[in-house]
């Protein structure tokens, strides 16, 4: 009886159930999209380890140095199980750029930064190759890369030639263990590099440290900027993951302003929805009348709207978040790999949609109906006059 009543209520007027669908449809895509591309943050910082310190400029994350001889210091405090530093290779080419991160680091650099592995094999080729290059694999299945090639990058940087062009022997390739972006870059000898390079020698971007436990890093967290405090190279130390937020803060107001504007379209499409939802039950005032004459109980009138509602703003939902999961791996593919299992639509987000779907059906249908029922069947006829 009521899946007949809400059958006749959706074809009463297709274009309009179509219209409403729709606009609710593209109002949960959005919702999907940015709790989906959440996780480029969420998912990158849920891989990173407590007991692995960072050490940083204090006032510039990405472009800041800090001098190699802070090293010398840090070697100097209990706690710490081994310790490594590196520099990144930047770039203004916007071509190089998308070729991911080159790091110049120190020989250990994957016995402390284990998110990275690569194979005993690689790490010794690097040993006794001051030119050598570790590169992700990742990076090396685009570019068809394999051992014995030569690594070529733009940089910052100049070389000894002049040239902001460097190249260098591939040995090996590393693996991520958690994120398939972190194979899109390389690795390089770091004592090569700074010895070549012609401006900022004897730098670093950063110092990782791998302490014992998550209590001594954070000793050890605490020693470094009180030491280096009054410096003018003062740093700002701390577990990987609460450095990772950070350096994410420097993007924070753009990602908020976006994130604003999408959620004001989100909520404006609902409202309109909504209100189209509420309108159309609203015209159907003297239809119930009719009902109502013909036997039909208020509770069934009253659930067999509802449920029309539901229907209307389910259907959306499903199909709003059915296309932003189908649009997932078409961005990883686009991204060329970097994005793969960064973007998620959770369990919770889903939950949430439905939760919000039910809310709006509920909210627009309830009350224009509870006041057409209330109606008396001579003024609810009246109505459709």
């Amino acid at each position: 009886m009521f899946w007949t009543l809400v059958k006749t209520g959706l074809i009463r007027k297709r274009l309009r159930t179509f219209l409403t669908i729709m606009s609710m449809f593209i109002a949960f895509v959005l919702y999907g999209s940015l709790n989906a591309l959440s996780g480029m943050f969420t998912g990158t910082i849920d891989g990173l380890e407590a007991d692995n310190i960072i050490v940083m400029p204090r006032y510039d994350f990405i472009a800041g140095k800090l001098p190699l001889s802070h090293v010398n210091f840090i070697e100097t405090l209990d706690g710490i199980e081994s310790i490594m530093h590196a520099d990144y290779l930047l770039s203004d080419s916007m071509e190089s750029m998308m070729d991911g991160v080159t790091f110049a680091a120190s020989p250990n650099f994957f016995d402390v930064y284990t998110r990275l592995k690569t194979s005993e094999e690689a790490k010794t080729a690097m040993l006794n190759n001051p030119n050598a290059a570790i590169v992700g694999k990742l990076m090396a299945d685009q570019k068809g890369l394999k051992i014995g090639d030569r690594l070529n990058t733009k940089s910052n940087y100049k070389n000894s030639d002049g040239t902001n062009n460097w190249s260098f022997e591939i040995v090996g390739f590393y693996e991520a263990e958690k994120i398939k972006g972190d194979e899109m870059g390389a690795v390089i000898n770091y004592d090569t590099f700074d010895e070549a390079r012609l401006n900022q020698k004897g730098t670093v971007g950063m110092i990782m440290i791998k302490a014992e436990s998550a209590e001594a890093g954070q000793n050890i967290s605490r020693q470094i900027d009180e030491y280096f405090a009054n410096s003018s190279y003062s740093t700002r130390t701390g577990p990987e993951s609460m450095m990772a937020i950070e350096m994410a803060g420097e993007f924070a107001d753009i990602e908020l302003i976006v994130n604003s504007i999408l959620l004001s379209v989100f909520f404006t499409i609902l409202l309109v929805s909504a209100n189209t939802l509420a309108q159309s039950i609203r015209e159907r005032t003297s239809d119930i009348g009719v009902l109502k004459c013909l036997g039909y109980k208020d509770s069934v009138i009253f659930i067999s709207v509802i449920l029309e509602a539901i229907t209307i703003c389910i259907t959306a939902v499903l199909s709003g978040l059915i296309f932003t999961l189908l649009l997932i791996p078409v961005v990883e593919s686009m991204s060329g790999g970097l994005m793969d299992d960064v973007i998620t639509l959770s369990f919770g987000v889903i939950i949430g949609a439905f939760l919000i779907g039910l809310c709006i059906a509920f909210m627009s249908a309830a009350v224009p109906a509870y006041n057409a029922l209330n109606l008396k069947v001579v003024d609810a006829l009246r109505e459709g006059e």
